[in-house]
């Protein structure tokens, strides 16, 4: 190293963090059906923490909803959307582990690489950030549980990221990926068809029916809509804030969907809707 470059580095020492940081992600998101209270998230962050101590750990969710990779795929998508370039996301809901499923490292478009099972986990996301490379992670390790992919596989192999970058090394590439069927709407000139996709522990209602789509929609007036063939006369409003707390009301959410809410109040039990409901609205 030239004294020039010792020298800047002792008058600006965060250009040794910019140089080594460059090509080495240093974030590791966690997100999982673990649960809060089981052994599980511990054991994946010490098996991470053994390999590279200095790695930081995100906590996206493990409350995600046990064996159910469809929620799980849409979730993924919208807990992830904010994170940095170079992030690494471990993201296991993985009923199938310690069968024939493969696990996967993917790189995205976004710059990103997720670490999964191949059970659809990622199909919301690959639709949002588009696929760069794949690869194919061994499991053929006596060391390695038949249950706990996640702490024996998955987690080693974003440590060994953090500290060395090297994606070409930590698997043979692929083209194979498994991806479930995705839930569009419909959305015409006066018509949306849509179903719900999920609902939150708010009790929010959220549909597949893009808020970019219904920009005719004028705050203030009346919606006619329909979810599991109950009619329902909804006012469309900014926010939740601007609702009476007792009755139910349409709005486009931080996601850019379409939602049914009621404010401080459990719009999905008031009404009886559950994730899978059809939702038709008229524009």
């Amino acid at each position: 190293m030239s004294r020039i470059l010792l020298l800047l580095l002792a008058l600006f020492p965060w250009l040794a963090g910019c140089q080594s940081s460059k090509h080495m992600p240093q974030l590791i998101a966690l997100f999982t059906d673990f649960g809060p209270s089981d052994p599980y998230v511990g054991q994946l962050k010490g098996a991470i923490k053994t390999i590279s101590p200095t790695a930081e750990i995100l906590d996206l969710s493990h409350a995600n909803a046990a064996f159910d990779i469809s929620a799980a795929s849409y979730l993924l998508a919208k807990s992830t959307r904010t994170l940095p370039r170079g992030s690494i996301v471990i993201a296991v809901v993985d009923p199938g582990v310690g069968s024939s499923r493969a696990g996967l490292a993917v790189r995205t478009q976004a710059g990103r690489i997720y670490l999964a099972p191949d059970n659809g986990i990622l199909t919301e996301v690959l639709a949002r950030e588009g696929v760069s490379e794949v690869r194919t992670l061994s499991t053929a390790n006596d060391s390695t549980s038949a249950t706990f992919h996640a702490r024996d596989i998955f987690g080693p192999t974003a440590a060994r990221l953090v500290n060395s970058g090297s994606f070409e090394s930590i698997g043979s590439k692929t083209e194979k990926i498994v991806r479930l069927p995705r839930n569009t709407a419909t959305v015409m000139a006066n018509l949306a068809k849509g179903q719900v996709l999920f609902v939150d522990h708010y009790g929010n209602i959220l549909t597949n029916i893009p808020g970019s789509e219904l920009g005719k929609l004028k705050v203030g007036q009346l919606l006619s809509v329909t979810v599991k063939g109950k009619s329902l006369s909804l006012p469309y409003l900014r926010t939740y804030a601007d609702a009476p707390a007792d009755r139910p009301f349409a709005l486009i959410n931080s996601d850019g969907e379409f939602e049914i809410a009621i404010n401080q109040g459990n719009a999905a039990r008031e009404l009886g809707i559950k994730a899978g409901d059809p939702v038709v609205l008229k524009l």
